[in-house]
């Protein structure tokens, strides 16, 4: 027995043995799969639901894009879920509890606002992050794959495994928080670093690590220090020890710019295809530069050829390219064909001392969107040959390709074609040599993507290069890439692929800086060459080009994804010595990205040439991140691009390059025929329109609205009356197969009221498309000045309310000041007299045109009543000299404050004429003293402090 009972025991701590690996951790190594596994889409089919590759278990995303995160407990109890990403919570039996930002049937999710999602005991959380929802899959995959009570899996290298499979068993983790952006540009050489260890337990023991170096950590878990850094990168590698074991690492990038512009340059760009036909005079272009250069704008990027491959010049000698009247799809017809634009441009910018740089959509020469191909049908051996996946293999002209006939928006053509790359050189030299343009700026200088060019003309130039390498091409396209589905398995020979590609742009540019060079030395003038480019370096390769400096090295720390790309051979396609300038697109929504992006730029390029941050205004418009991000962008590199006029809303970018608060001063109301008491409250009158706008435009702006296809449009004529509803029936179902393109013409006389939401909503586009119908009768107004008014503070119970409307389209107008009729002028001034009570008092205003309602606005005004007390304070607080003065006005005051306590009393004793007669004593001895005060105004007394203090006397003899 006692045998069998040690055999018994013996077996047990086998079995125990053998169980521990399901409740510690395994160790997760790179070579891992790690994948979730959603419910299954139909159990009578398979019991097996979609996989998606989880990214990252317990780690820190701070700066990482595109992937899913799983955090358990040992992580932290909360995760914050920003907007705009998908997140699930998951519970201990691998049941679903809540989905963030839920897809319904796979359309776009209803964005829910950023939020904490708490970890559930033994259980975990989901996270998705990526900037497509059309291109990539990361919120995708959760968005529409996962649902409440779903019950889901977990896997590792394929076989099904509890979530303590992820976990160490050693309680809570200890991470580093920190305050600092991972990647910044600083200005000076020192850089606070603080943060807090995530995760701190006082009964612990924690080592902070800087580059070494240890750091302190205070009591509660806190760090600060200042590091020193040197001009250039720096790499700041922090590690925090629990225990004396290693928890976490984290970097840090600082880039430390020594020198600055003194002065900053902004860029507005003109994009030609949505902005040419706005300007149908030479005025038309001087009212816009008056108004962009009052906004703080320094120089015109003008795309003067467009994707379309169209000019918008006249003196076309070497290239014969169309003029841009001659496009003729909807959304780009109608350029004025006797104005050369660039030509007005340069004239009336350079009186206004802004220049004027041309932007050439290089190697874009069609817009498969819009059927519009200026030349490209005349040359179609230039046009790029793609190798996707849909085409089977099979290499294609692109407009012959799947993808050319349903997915694509622009033609390139081959810049390998030696043919296509002398138009283009022929395309800069005829814009230097017959206008005086300030520069010349390469826009789509680049391939269209991975996916090209796979023509002869580029494989025989891939051979000639390999065999400079002493390598050979073997199988072709398979040794640069081939397709497993829909999936791109690289070959042996990618990276050589993409130094090829980019040594063919850096070819193109030093032919371009040739050109520019010659005329600046013939002709004796200083043009500048410049490029634009995507700020997303790490994925940029894909495109063919390298933006960096010949000198830049890279630091495994940048995390870009395709490390073994950048050789000695890589960093020489380098272009950026051929440049006098870069912009580069910083087109992310917040500040910290913004600075994040810069920073990579002041490293990509050694920070040897001047770096301009590009705005993308579409994404930026609330003015408050707008101010902020230009911001950003101003402190860290030598000026801003605001990408493009057609979203461009003065008034907000002046705020912001001044880094001012923008305060709109005017409530815009749209009459509702649905609702006749009540009304719609519009976004901006004459602004370009942008998501989360409803707008109004009357003929004044232009026109048209000089919108795209997504929005929603009721075109009012000059009667009142709804001629034309676009998107009505789209938006009101929320069926988007087939779209009416905007770019409504707006009618003389009349307006159009313009809608259109961010992704994911439908607020503003419903809100219009409910609303209004053909033939509804409707108006619109612009009320001003009351904000004059909102929250002020007035010494008087007697008011004189200003404000001014002003009608947009037909019709008369009323206004009511707390229902009384205010008188209006023909100017839309009008002025009304509202009686206050002490504290406050709300006063209303109410604006109809024709009887239809387009206002109510409340307005809260504070009123003091001014009194004796009052006025002695003013005058004890205000500069008099000599002093004697202030003296003799106080006991003057004092008199006067006697005669009207004598005038009370005598009223309450019934006697009527005494009262009256020390009333009049009282009153006229505060008339003399308004005199003396004036008369001290501005030689013994303050004036503008004399000025308020006869005011208020002003306002007791008034009352009394």
């Amino acid at each position: 027995m006692k045998f069998y009972r040690q055999l018994g025991l013996f077996v047990s701590m086998l079995l125990i043995i053998a169980l521990l690996p399901a409740l510690a951790s395994a160790e997760i190594s790179d070579d891992d799969l790690v994948e979730v596994e959603a419910a299954p889409v139909d159990p009578t089919i398979s019991v097996e639901g979609p996989r998606h590759e989880i990214d990252f278990v317990d780690e820190s995303i701070e700066g990482k894009a595109d992937f899913i995160a799983l955090y358990t407990e040992e992580f932290a109890s909360e995760i914050l879920v920003k907007k705009f990403w998908v997140a699930v919570q998951v519970d201990e039996n691998n049941q679903v509890l809540k989905v963030v930002s839920q897809s319904n049937g796979g359309s776009v999710p209803t964005w829910e606002e950023e939020q904490t999602l708490s970890v559930p005991e033994g259980g975990y959380v989901l996270l998705a992050h990526d900037d497509s929802w059309v291109t990539k899959d990361f919120r995708k995959y959760l968005a529409t794959n996962f649902n409440a009570d779903d019950i889901i899996k977990l896997r590792k290298n394929g076989e099904v495994v509890p979530i303590s499979e992820f976990m160490t068993g050693d309680g809570l983790l200890a991470g580093i928080q920190l305050d600092n952006e991972l990647m910044y540009t600083v200005t000076e050489q020192e850089t606070d670093i603080s943060g807090s260890i995530r995760n701190f337990e006082v009964d612990q023991t924690y080592q902070l690590l800087a580059n070494g170096e240890e750091v302190n950590v205070s009591e509660d878990g806190t760090f600060n220090y200042s590091q020193t850094v040197d001009p250039g990168s720096n790499y700041i590698d922090l590690e925090i020890y629990k225990n004396d074991s290693l928890h976490e690492t984290q970097s840090l990038i600082v880039y430390y710019k020594e020198s600055q512009a003194e002065e900053k340059e902004v860029f507005l760009w003109v994009e030609q295809g949505p902005n040419a036909r706005r300007f149908q005079s030479s005025e038309d272009v001087y009212n816009m530069l008056v108004d962009a250069k009052d906004a703080g704008v320094t120089a015109i990027a003008l795309d003067v050829k467009g994707v379309e491959g169209f000019a918008a010049y006249q003196e076309n000698d070497l290239t014969g390219r169309p003029y841009i009247s001659e496009m003729t799809s909807p959304a780009r017809a109608g350029s004025n064909p006797d104005l050369d634009l660039l030509e007005e441009f340069i004239s009336h910018a350079h009186s206004l001392g802004l220049e004027v740089h041309a932007a050439i959509n290089v190697f874009a020469e069609g817009s498969i969107a819009h059927d519009e191909y200026a030349v490209l049908n005349d040359h179609l051996d230039w046009e790029e040959e793609v190798y996707r996946y849909e085409d089977d293999g099979e290499i294609l002209r692109l407009r012959e390709s799947d993808y050319g006939q349903g997915g694509a928006l622009v033609a390139f053509v081959n810049p390998a074609n030696r043919e296509a790359r002398e138009y283009q050189l022929d395309t800069f030299e005829e814009i230097i040599k017959n206008y005086d343009v300030d520069g010349v700026l390469l826009d789509r200088g680049r391939y269209d993507n991975f996916f090209a060019d796979f023509s002869d003309v580029s494989r025989e130039q891939f051979e000639t290069y390999l065999d400079g390498q002493g390598k050979e091409l073997t199988n072709w396209p398979e040794d640069v890439f081939t397709y497993d589905g829909s999936t791109r398995i690289d070959g042996p020979l990618i990276n050589e692929w993409y130094t090829y590609r980019s040594s063919v742009i850096k070819s193109f540019t030093s032919e371009v800086r040739e050109l520019v060079d010659s005329y600046n030395v013939t002709e004796n003038r200083d043009v500048l060459l410049s490029s634009y480019v995507g700020s997303w370096y790490e994925s940029y390769y894909l495109n063919g080009v390298n933006w960096a400096s010949p000198t830049f090295e890279y630091d495994e720390r940048l995390e870009f994804p395709q490390e073994s790309l950048y050789t000695e051979e890589y960093s020489n396609t380098g272009y950026t010595d051929d440049l006098d300038f870069l912009m580069i697109g910083t087109y992310q929504t917040t500040a910290n990205e913004v600075k994040k992006y810069i920073t990579q730029g002041n490293i990509l390029t050694d920070g040897k040439i001047p770096l301009y941050a590009g705005m993308a205004l579409v994404n930026v418009q609330d003015p408050a991140v707008q101010r902020d991000v230009f911001q950003a962008g101003l402190a860290n590199t030598d000026g801003l691009m605001l990408f493009d006029y057609s979203q461009a809303n003065f008034p907000v970018i002046k705020a912001s390059i001044n880094d001012e608060v923008y305060v709109k001063d005017y409530q815009l109301g749209i009459s509702n025929p649905k609702e006749s008491s009540n009304f719609i409250e519009g976004d901006f009158l004459n602004i370009n329109r942008n998501d989360g706008n409803i707008n109004v435009y009357s003929e004044a702006f232009g026109p048209s609205t000089a919108t795209n296809k997504w929005g929603v449009e009721a075109v009012v004529d000059a009667s009142g009356q709804v001629v034309e509803m676009v998107n009505k029936r789209q938006a009101m179902e929320w069926s988007w197969g087939t779209q009416e393109d905007n770019n409504s013409l707006i009618p003389d006389g009349g307006f159009v009221v313009s809608a259109q939401d961010p992704s994911g909503s439908r607020e503003k586009r419903q809100t219009v498309a409910f609303t209004y119908d053909i033939g509804d009768e409707v108006r619109a107004a612009l009320l001003s000045g009351f904000l004059d008014y909102e929250g002020q503070t007035v010494n008087s119970l007697n008011l004189d309310f200003n404000g001014n409307v002003q009608v947009v389209g037909p019709g008369e107008v009323d206004v009511t000041v707390n229902g009384v009729e205010a008188d209006i002028e023909g100017n839309g001034d009008f002025l009304t007299q509202v009686e206050l009570e002490p504290g406050t008092n709300e006063i209303e205003v109410v604006v109809h045109v024709d009887g239809y309602k387009t206002h109510h606005k409340i307005v809260e005004v504070i009123a003091e009543e001014v009194t004796l007390d009052t006025v002695k304070e003013a005058v004890d607080a205000t500069e008099i000299n000599p002093d004697g003065i202030r003296n003799s006005i106080l006991v003057q005051l004092r008199n006067v404050e006697s005669d009207f306590n004598k005038s009370r009393d005598f009223k309450e004793q019934g006697k009527e004429e005494q009262a009256e007669e020390f009333k009049d004593r009282g009153l006229d001895k505060l008339e003399k003293i308004k005199v003396r005060i004036g008369e001290h105004s501005g030689k013994h007394i303050n004036e503008e402090d004399a000025v308020e203090i006869v005011r208020m006397l002003e306002i007791i003899l008034l009352n009394r």
